[in-house]
Order: structure tokens, then C-alpha cells, then sequence
């Protein structure tokens, strides 16, 4: 399967916000990310960095959200 696990990255620690996903597009200052159940969530913010062998993308995103 090539599923990917998103985390949020705002310091030095990264939590996780979506699991399954099989969708990430850009939508401006935003990515959308949808996983296998079709659930979707739009994240503004930056790819900080995607790690293939273990399935995980980080996202940088503004302190707020």
C-alpha cells in the first residue's frame, strides 16, 4: 500500500493529523489531503519534508492552526 501518515511540524516536535492518505494537492497556500475513508482536510502551510521509505510527509504550518 502506499498510504502516508501527515504531520504537522511547528517546532522541533511533529504531531500527526491525518493517517491513510492517499491525496496530497496543492491548493495555493494549502494542501489538501484526503485519505482512503475520503475524508479530506485542507492544511495551509509548507512541505517541510516527504519520507518515502517510512510513508510520512511533514507540513510547516503558521502557529495558530
Amino acid at each position: 500500500m502506499c498510504e502516508a501518515k501527515v504531520y504537522i511540524v511547528s517546532d522541533a516536535s511533529g504531531r500527526p493529523i491525518m493517517e491513510d492518505v492517499i491525496l496530497l494537492q496543492p491548493e495555493g497556500d494549502a494542501f489538501l489531503l484526503v485519505n482512503l475513508l475520503g475524508e479530506q482536510k485542507l492544511v495551509r502551510g509548507t512541505l517541510e519534508k516527504v519520507d518515502f521509505l517510512k510513508h510520512r510527509v511533514y507540513l510547516n504550518v503558521p502557529a495558530q492552526q
